[in-house]
């Protein structure tokens, strides 16, 4: 079908012709090798025609035929070679969900034994069929307003949440879930072991940018502050230790000086590390401010 007033369209702020959030089709030839580059958001694969030999992580030579779908988290890598001649599409997700998708996605859990390929390869059932169907006629025809990719996304979630189980989504989603939890696991081991966001970063062998959007992810905001925040909550268990003089816990936290340690201990609490452990002795109450 043809879209009309294309020129409007194309001169409208909204129209994306190019953008890390939304959907995409993919069309494949016999034996072709195509990876998805899913470093911003996660992704979500249907396989509208064919079959494609596909590697997601750790799990490898995984086989996903028509009317299948599978989830791929953000920056986890990814490879698909198509056996015959297919088509995919592809939703990277916009996180802009609303309130109620947020809360139902937040209530799935993975629980019990690791997740396997034949639990979190799911089927294209005939009323997600008809929202792909439909998103494949706008891309198409050029359609390609963010409203619509969005709104798409929202009418996606509600199929998902209407006629799959909380079962199968747990396991659509596990992928996800399980890289979050692990990734959260090693920022709790390692954080007091490192003094930078770059340290950080090169520990987990993976870029600051990457290492930076992965942990906004996962902690709702930037490690820098993050990471203040952890050194603050340490200086302040240090100095509640009278045995724990200040220049030694300077250098334990990684303070180039006592007077940078000083300063960063009065923008923290509003006050020296002398005046903090004396309140902290006379068991005076006072706000934490970050």
């Amino acid at each position: 079908m043809k879209l009309l007033y294309l020129n409007e369209h194309l001169s409208c702020l909204n129209y994306q012709m190019n953008s890390d959030v939304g959907f995409s089709c993919q069309q494949l030839e016999e034996n072709e090798v195509y990876r998805i580059d899913n470093s911003r958001s996660s992704c979500t694969l249907f396989m509208i025609e064919g079959e494609v030999i596909f590697d997601l992580g750790k799990y490898k030579g995984l086989r996903i035929l028509q009317n299948q779908m599978v989830f791929i988290p953000q920056s986890i890598g990814t490879r698909m070679k198509s056996i015959i001649g297919s088509r995919c599409m592809l939703l990277f997700w916009d996180k802009n969900v609303s309130v109620c998708d947020k809360l139902f996605l937040g209530s799935l859990s993975v629980r019990g034994k690791e997740q396997t390929a034949d639990n979190f390869i799911l089927p294209v059932r005939k009323p997600l069929a008809e929202v792909l169907d439909s998103v494949g006629m706008y891309l198409e025809a050029r359609l390609l307003c963010k409203h619509m990719h969005l709104l798409k996304q929202q009418e996606l979630l509600l199929v998902l949440k209407g006629f799959y189980t909380k079962k199968e989504l747990t396991a659509f989603f596990s992928a996800s879930t399980g890289i979050r939890q692990r990734f959260e696991k090693f920022v709790m081991e390692n954080y007091k072991k490192v003094n930078s966001v770059k340290e950080f970063a090169d520990l987990y062998y993976v870029s600051e940018r990457s290492f930076s959007r992965k942990f906004h992810s996962c902690f709702g905001e930037s490690p820098y502050k993050w990471m203040q925040k952890k050194r603050a909550e340490q200086m302040l268990e240090m100095i509640c230790d009278p045995e724990l003089s200040f220049q030694e816990i300077s250098g334990r936290l990684g303070f180039s000086s006592p007077s940078h340690f000083t300063a960063y201990c009065r923008r923290m609490y509003g006050m020296s590390p002398t005046q903090l452990r004396e309140k902290i002795r006379n068991k005076q109450i006072f706000i934490i401010a970050f």
